[in-house]
């Protein structure tokens, strides 16, 4: 499994806007990376079902 990035400390985002954009960001780069994560899992299981007909 990769390794996660260490996120530099909340404090160095002084601005609240800047606060706010930062969560947003993060939450759709994890939501991104949790889609991510589910298509791989589903393109394995589609390439193993197609295996499996092709027997």
């Amino acid at each position: 499994m990769a390794r996660k990035r260490k996120v530099e400390s909340s404090a160095a985002i002084v601005d609240e806007s800047d606060k706010v954009l930062y969560s947003a960001f993060r939450n759709s780069a994890n939501e991104l990376s949790q889609l991510y994560s589910q298509a791989i899992s589903y393109n394995k299981l589609s390439f193993e079902a197609g295996q499996r007909h092709a027997l």
